[in-house]
């Protein structure tokens, strides 16, 4: 095992401190790229720090944690965990950071150098997932997307729970639910190292549609939402929510669609009529917030920014959640249907911003 862990991490090292230039088309530029995309984006909704006991707050008050600790500082992540974004933190102990640096032949002042931060940094972020996910969600889950993109899968073996991935191990859950002002901390015995590619189960969430398609693919491939797409299209958006950039979806049904078309007395066809197509933009924008936001991350929000550049707010019901604001709420119907770039989320009513 340690073999495996120093030829990995070898590698890395050799490929962050050998390449000045990282090809764009790379998987691992892919990650990269989506993991400076939620962590902005996770420091850009969190606003001003949390006040007392944040994430960072309690890992620099326990002496279990000093290397992460270190880390966290020297990736320059301390913020993104101070702020008022709740989040998931699996924290490896000094043992387990000790037991990764042996395994390298290295000391702490070695690994944290200039050239290795952004190594460090992929490796941290696959240990932070957005929302905050007590112990029952994480034991509950099959798989759980982190802040650096990538999965980490979650299983049982003999009473104990473990995290990790088939191609790099897994760490086994020690303490669990120490809670923060923006998050939990589940205590880990092992660092985890993230896979060379996304080690997720192959499906959309619901078992039906590979994770491979695109948010516009699944969408059209739904009969339910044939407004939204005729709706995407005319607006201009297809190549955006088709791209490579991560996004989240607070979708339509077709049902919601032919509610808001009945109440402005319009059909299909008028609405999506020449000139209309920025007022049409500008309302499926509202519906699309930047990030992959899974359902635990969504629900634990009061808000989310979206790429109209306005908030929608997000409301708890009789166990029920709504998104939208002082123009009407939309129930939502079904989550976490999980696109190559970004999740589907499905609302029964259109929300005007």
């Amino acid at each position: 095992m340690r073999t495996a862990l120093y030829l990995m991490i070898a590698s890395m090292l050799l490929f962050f401190t050998a390449c000045d230039v990282v090809d764009s088309t790379s998987d691992r530029s892919e990650v990269s790229n989506i993991s400076e995309n939620l962590i902005s984006q996770t420091l850009e909704r969190g606003g001003p720090p949390s006040a007392g006991n944040t994430i960072v707050d309690i890992a620099a008050g326990n002496e279990d944690f000093s290397i992460l600790v270190d880390a966290v500082v020297f990736a320059g992540l301390d913020g993104a965990l101070s702020s008022r974004r709740q989040l998931t933190v699996f924290a490896p102990t000094d043992d387990a950071f000790i037991a990764l640096l042996e395994a390298l032949e290295l000391t702490p002042e070695e690994l944290f150098v200039e050239e290795n931060k952004d190594l460090i940094r992929s490796i941290l972020l696959y240990h932070v997932a957005p929302g905050n996910r007590d112990s029952g969600a994480v034991t509950t889950s099959d798989q759980i997307n982190t802040l650096q993109g990538f999965f980490i899968k979650v299983k049982e073996e003999n009473g104990s729970f473990l995290v990790g991935n088939d191609e790099n191990g897994f760490a086994e859950i020690i303490a669990v639910d120490i809670n923060a002002s923006n998050g939990v901390i589940h205590v880990i015995d092992s660092v985890m190292l993230p896979p060379s590619e996304n080690d997720d189960n192959g499906d959309n969430g619901n078992g039906d549609e590979p994770a491979d398609q695109s948010i516009v693919e699944i969408a059209a491939g739904n009969e339910d939402f044939s407004i939204l797409v005729d709706a995407v299209v005319f607006a201009g958006l297809v190549d955006v929510l088709d791209g490579n950039r991560q996004f989240t979806v607070f979708a339509p049904t077709n049902d919601a669609f032919v509610a808001l078309l009945e109440t402005l007395e319009l059909t299909a066809e008028e609405l999506f009529a020449e000139g209309n197509e920025e007022l049409v933009r500008n309302i499926l924008l509202y519906h699309v917030a930047p990030g992959n936001r899974p359902a635990a991350d969504v629900v634990s929000s009061t808000r989310i920014r979206t790429m109209n550049r306005s908030f929608v707010f997000v409301d708890e019901e009789n166990g029920d959640f709504f998104v939208g604001n002082d123009n009407g709420f939309a129930q939502i119907v079904a989550t976490d249907i999980f696109a190559r770039n970004g999740v589907i989320h499905v609302i029964d009513a259109v929300m005007l911003p």
